[in-house]
């Protein structure tokens, strides 16, 4: 997804805004475990996203955040074939469930789940050269902290199936802003 599709998209959020939404930007950092430490040598990864903050109902206890973003794990030695580098790149389309034990969602602590689509590429380069492209259902889930209006934090861990014999799992730890 291109960098216009993405403002095309947050732009038509923007009416949302009359309905109490918030448009926002969030920041992360990328620990991959299992097949994809395999592929990138433990190659720490970052990801951005767009996202609009819809709240649910008049409590404040859950909100939905449709959210469009990508991830990269940079170039790392692929465990097991010498000379080869691999990195993985995703564009992902979430939509994030968040609720609020406190019920305000502007402070305090929260749950998050994630359910959507990620557009996975995995390249690798040097003796054993190859590309794979393909399109998978991803999901995440942990825990965040609202700690002002504007800022948040959040730990999650994700899963998607990118191949038969290639899952991505990992941890992101990241940072939240609401405009």
């Amino acid at each position: 997804m291109t960098l216009r599709r993405l403002s095309l998209l947050l732009i038509a959020a923007l009416p949302l805004c009359a309905q109490d939404a918030s448009i926002g930007l969030k920041v992360h950092g990328l620990v991959p475990m299992s097949d994809l430490r395999d592929l990138t040598n433990g190659q720490l990864g970052v990801g951005v996203y767009g996202f609009v903050e819809i709240p649910v109902g008049d409590g404040g206890a859950f909100v939905f955040r449709p959210t469009v973003g990508a991830e990269q794990i940079p170039k790392g030695n692929t465990l097991g074939l010498a000379g080869t580098q691999t990195s993985v790149t995703s564009v992902d389309f979430m939509l994030d469930a968040l609720w609020f034990p406190g019920e305000d969602s502007k402070h305090g602590p929260y749950l998050v789940g994630s359910l959507g689509g990620q557009q996975w590429r995995v390249s690798a380069t040097g003796t054993s050269p190859s590309t794979l492209s393909t399109t998978r259902l991803g999901v995440a889930g942990g825990i965040g902290y609202q700690v002002s209006p504007r800022i948040g934090i959040e730990a999650k861990g994700f899963w998607s199936p990118i191949a038969q014999n290639l899952t991505a799992t990992g941890l992101t730890l990241g940072a939240t802003w609401r405009f």
